[in-house]
C-alpha cells in the first residue's frame, strides 16, 4: 500500500511537471514576437513624406509580406507534419496532447502565413484604397499624413493596454504560485508570471 502511494505521488509530480513545461512553452510561443511578421511601413517624418515615397515603400512591403507569408506556411507545414508523426508513434496520452498542440500551432501558422501573403497589414489596405481613388497626389499626401498621425496614437494606446494586461496576468500567476503546494506546478506558474512581467516591461518601455 505504501509503495502504491509513492508510485501514485511520483506519477502526479511527473504529470504536473510535464504539464507546467508544456504550458510554459505555449506561453512563450504566444508571447514571443515572431521573426517573420506582417511588415510595417517605416514612414519618415510626416512633414516631409510624399505619396510617391509611400508608393515605393508599399511595393517593398508587398514583396516582404509574400516572403514572410511563405515562411510561415512552410514552417507551419513542418510543425503540423511533425505533430502528426509524433502522435502516431507514442501511446502516452500526455505526449499525444503536446503533439496535438504542435499540430494546432502548425495549422495556425499556415493560416497566418496565408493572411500575411494575401492581406497583410492595415497599411496595404489603406494604400490600395487611396491609390484607387481619384484624389490628386497632394490630397493623397495630406491624407497619408493624417493616417500616420492617427496610427501612432493607436499604437501608443495599444502598447499601454498590452502592458497593463500582461502585468495583471503576471500578478495572477505569481499569486497562484504562492498558494500552490506542488513545486512543479508552482515553478511553472512562477515562470509564466515572469515571462508576462517581462512582456509588460517591454511594452512600457516602448511608449
Amino acid at each position: 500500500m505504501k509503495m502504491k502511494t509513492i508510485l501514485h505521488k511520483l506519477f502526479i509530480y511527473n504529470l504536473a511537471g510535464r504539464f507546467s513545461s508544456a504550458l510554459a512553452i505555449i506561453f512563450l510561443m504566444s508571447l514571443s514576437r515572431p521573426s517573420f511578421a506582417v511588415s510595417e511601413v517605416k514612414v519618415p517624418n510626416e512633414s516631409v513624406i510624399r505619396w510617391e515615397q509611400y508608393v515605393n515603400e508599399m511595393e517593398r512591403q508587398e514583396h516582404e509580406d509574400y516572403r514572410n507569408g511563405m515562411s510561415y506556411i512552410i514552417s507551419g507545414s513542418i510543425a503540423l507534419a511533425g505533430g502528426l508523426w509524433g502522435d502516431s508513434i507514442t501511446n502516452d496520452y500526455i505526449e499525444k496532447g503536446i503533439y496535438t498542440i504542435f499540430q494546432t500551432i502548425g495549422i495556425a501558422s499556415v493560416g497566418y502565413g496565408a493572411y500575411v501573403w494575401k492581406i497583410g497589414s492595415e497599411d496595404r489596405n489603406f494604400y490600395k484604397t487611396v491609390e484607387s481613388s481619384k484624389l490628386t497626389i497632394d490630397q493623397k499626401t495630406l491624407l497619408l499624413r493624417s493616417y500616420n498621425f492617427q496610427k501612432k496614437q493607436t499604437e501608443k494606446n495599444e502598447k499601454f493596454i498590452k502592458a497593463i494586461t500582461h502585468g495583471l496576468i503576471a500578478g495572477l500567476n505569481f499569486y497562484s504560485a504562492s498558494r500552490q503546494k506542488n513545486d512543479s506546478v508552482k515553478n511553472g506558474l512562477a515562470f509564466i508570471g515572469g515571462v508576462n512581467l517581462l512582456a509588460s516591461f517591454s511594452f512600457m518601455f516602448e511608449f
